[in-house]
């Protein structure tokens, strides 16, 4: 009991600093109308508007919440609600990158829970700096709770969706049914946060399967058609319905390079707030290309960004939604995840090179490689614009 007590101390204290840092930035979020207002606003309307079913999980947890408190005030309900989703991602985080510096070993604890925690308040570089951040590909949205809710569901997919890789020996029926099971059941639940999110993540690993299909490489084609195509295609087929077809919108999905971009920021600044957006996992990539290229986890990842990326700046939506930016929603949770799958990588890495001993650079009492220091600078700059993203949210929003 003492030895469990002792490995949970790690989360206990991960997730205190994440509620009293999230506490004020949240509690100014679900204040505001845009866009938690209004968010409040369809929840409550449930059952009997159903036009905004395409992100209605969040909504059922706010209601659920309040059936249990209804004499709590709606923005308190709203900020209880977003915590509840808020609070797991960074103890994931960590649970992940622990493993992957070997329980601990090659970092110490309290550095991972660092870095875990940093996770989830990076941000672009803003050179140009904003309350919103418009022209960035931002993987915290504060202000947003569907995106909020989707990435709760961003780390455990895609590592469920590296599986439809990797060659599952010796398992039984059981096991991959479980599987297969667990996977679409996520992905629905994503899918009911937000859609925008699954649908980069989805023709990202077609995209892989069929590349790896060319290769003669493994993919399991089960668990990518029943665990995640089938589930997620019938869900987001009825969602574009509800939201295109059935409620008479005059807006539509229409091809238009950098139009939705343009509408926020000049055109020469599209490609430049994209590098900003990127630093970290553009560095990590060049740092380690030759381990980069064959690692599958953080190709997958990169894959699915730029299926969100392509949508972001080749796609918008016509009449009055051009505003809302529709389609780049997916990009902020795909950036996140790839992110974090750079991250891992660094983590794995510098683990190995702790195993070779050929760590040369000092810092934080740990001896890292040159690669690992430059990496860790770019990650830094990404945590010093969140926190002064933090700042202006606060205080501005």
């Amino acid at each position: 009991m003492a030895i469990r007590l002792k490995g949970a101390v790690p989360y206990v204290l991960l997730l205190l600093l994440s509620l009293v840092v999230y506490l004020p930035v949240m509690t100014r979020a679900s204040a505001a109308e845009v866009d938690f207002g209004k968010h409040i606003t369809k929840a409550l309307a449930l059952p009997d508007s159903t036009d905004h079913l395409v992100h209605v999980l969040y909504h059922a947890i706010f209601l659920s919440i309040h059936e249990l408190a209804p004499s709590v005030p709606h923005k308190t309900v709203a900020l209880w609600a977003i915590l509840l989703v808020m609070l797991p991602v960074p103890i994931m985080a960590f649970a992940v990158l622990r493993k992957a510096a070997g329980g601990g070993g090659a970092l110490p604890t309290n550095v991972l829970i660092a870095v875990s925690f940093a996770l989830t308040i990076l941000t672009p570089i803003a050179v140009w700096p904003s309350r919103s951040m418009l022209g960035y590909i931002n993987p915290i949205v504060y202000h947003n709770p569907t995106s909020i809710t989707a990435r709760l569901f961003v780390i455990p997919l895609s590592l469920l969706a590296l599986r439809i890789f990797q060659l599952q020996v010796g398992r039984s029926l059981n096991h991959r049914v479980y599987f297969l099971l667990l996977s679409a059941s996520i992905v629905l639940l994503a899918t009911l946060a937000k859609p925008s999110f699954t649908l980069a993540l989805l023709p990202g690993c077609c995209l892989l399967a069929v590349w790896r299909l060319l290769r003669r490489q493994v993919v399991d084609w089960p668990l990518l058609l029943f665990g995640f195509c089938l589930p997620g295609a019938s869900l987001m087929g009825l969602f574009f319905a509800l939201a295109y077809v059935s409620n008479d919108s005059e807006s539509a999905i229409a091809l238009g390079f950098l139009t939705q971009m343009q509408a926020w920021i000049p055109v020469w600044r599209i490609p430049v707030q994209l590098i900003l957006s990127l630093l970290f996992p553009l560095a990590v990539y060049a740092l380690y290309f030759e381990q980069a290229r064959r690692h599958l986890y953080l190709n997958l990842c990169w894959v699915a960004f730029a299926v969100a990326a392509a949508a972001a700046y080749l796609l918008y939506e016509s009449g009055d939604r051009l505003a809302h930016g529709n389609v780049v929603w997916g990009s902020y949770n795909a950036i996140f995840l790839l992110m974090f799958a750079s991250l891992l990588f660094v983590v794995e890495q510098h683990a190995r090179e702790r195993q070779l001993g050929s760590g040369d650079f000092n810092s934080f009492g740990v001896a890292v490689s040159r690669n690992v220091a430059i990496a860790s600078v770019c990650f830094g700059l990404h945590v010093l614009s969140g926190i002064a993203y933090y700042y202006r949210f606060v205080t501005q929003y």
